[in-house]
């Protein structure tokens, strides 16, 4: 890799405008880790330029995209609709709205046409967990926060009666969508359904560990320590979790079950997701009392600066992608499985390349407009 980048680098001054260009958009994000309809979207445009194409392909992928595209925008109209079912004006003080941008990164896992309940299903789950993790570093006090993952736990409407006000709109808005979400899947005869509850309770509690990093202004001393704990927070396991149930028939017991051991190639995903997440919320996040990122345990480890420890967390991502090819080879399951794992890591690496684009989505516009707005 280190042989081929720095030849690439050397050469670049000497190639025709349109290769140089592709060459520098590969070295700053080589093709197996690209969203998939985004590359789409993108190798259209130059697919268009060749003199030597195949016209019938290029309609067919430009038809493929438009009927897509008209698929997501009903989606998104339809997870509109839910959002706003959530009346309570409290959470607009500190909850980041980004329904679009959720749905953006979910398609990025899950894209094909066939999967657009799941895409739903999913997006929902992961505005909810968005909306826990914000309730947790934002709003909440420790106290509270255990509360309410208490009052989940028992998982029945009757526990918001010992929630403060506050909370009840959210904690009854959190059941009915997770119970709907149960609700339809077992309609569609889905043998994993019960997990979905499992999986989002756990993944709010994992925000409760952190909150006690937080409370404490504990620094791990450790990489490996802080990932212990912080892979599970950022959410990635459970997003891979959930998306092999609401997948349906595709996803066999055996294959759930590797899943749920936390596999290495699902590990490295989570890795991505959490160093990169860490990188480009670092300087944001350090300004308010927040829990110790990856960062901050890299600096105290090797006693380096903020740059060389970004630098060190870089090279822990490149490593993580060799085990997530490394899964792939081994192939212990079908490819359409273990390619959503890939897609976790992929779009991770999308909304975490330039700057946080979920919490400040500027950069995401160009992409989401091409997404969602104009057609080929």
């Amino acid at each position: 890799m280190a042989f081929t980048k720095s030849h690439l680098q050397s050469m670049i001054k000497t190639l025709d405008p349109e290769l140089a260009a592709e060459v520098e958009y590969t070295l700053e994000t080589p093709s197996y880790r690209r969203v998939q309809r985004v590359e789409a979207r993108r190798y259209i445009s130059l697919y268009e330029k060749k003199v030597r194409r195949n016209d019938a392909i290029l309609e067919f992928a430009k038809l493929d995209y438009n009927i897509l595209q008209a698929l997501y925008c009903e989606e998104l109209k339809a997870l509109t609709v839910w959002w706003k079912g959530l009346q309570s004006q409290t959470y607009a003080r500190f909850a980041r709205d980004r329904v679009t941008e959720m749905h953006f990164w979910m398609l990025g896992v899950i894209h094909e046409p066939r999967q657009s309940y799941a895409r739903i299903a999913l997006t929902k789950c992961f505005k909810l967990v968005s909306l826990m993790d914000d309730f947790c570093d934002n709003y909440s006090d420790t106290e509270e926060f255990e509360i309410f993952i208490t009052s989940l736990e028992r998982w029945d409407k009757q526990a918001a009666e010992k929630l403060p006000a506050y909370m009840k709109d959210l904690f009854i808005f959190t059941l009915n969508t997770i119970n709907d979400i149960m609700g339809e899947l077992k309609l569609q005869k889905n043998k994993h359904a019960e997990f979905i509850k499992e999986l989002f309770v756990d993944a709010v509690k994992c925000y409760g560990t952190e909150r006690k990093w937080s409370d404490e202004r504990y620094v791990p001393a450790k990489i490996e320590e802080h990932l212990q704990i912080s892979v599970a927070s950022s959410a990635c396991m459970h997003l891979a979790n959930i998306t092999f149930v609401l997948m349906g028939d595709v996803t066999t017991r055996e294959a759930i079950e590797w899943a749920f051991s936390f596999p290495e190639m699902i590990r490295a995903a989570c890795t991505v997701g959490r160093i990169c997440n860490d990188i480009m919320s670092h300087e944001r996040e350090q300004v308010s009392k927040h829990v110790a990122s990856t960062v901050e345990t890299c600096m105290k480890e090797y006693g380096m600066t903020v740059h060389q420890a970004y630098e060190k967390l870089r090279a822990l991502i490149d490593e993580a992608w060799m085990d997530i090819v490394q899964g792939c080879l081994d192939q212990p399951y079908p490819m359409e499985i273990l390619e959503k794992v890939v897609n976790i890591a992929r779009t991770m690496d999308k909304m975490y390349k330039r700057d946080d684009a979920y919490t400040d989505p500027y950069s995401l516009k160009d992409t989401i407009t091409s997404m969602y707005v104009n057609s080929v």
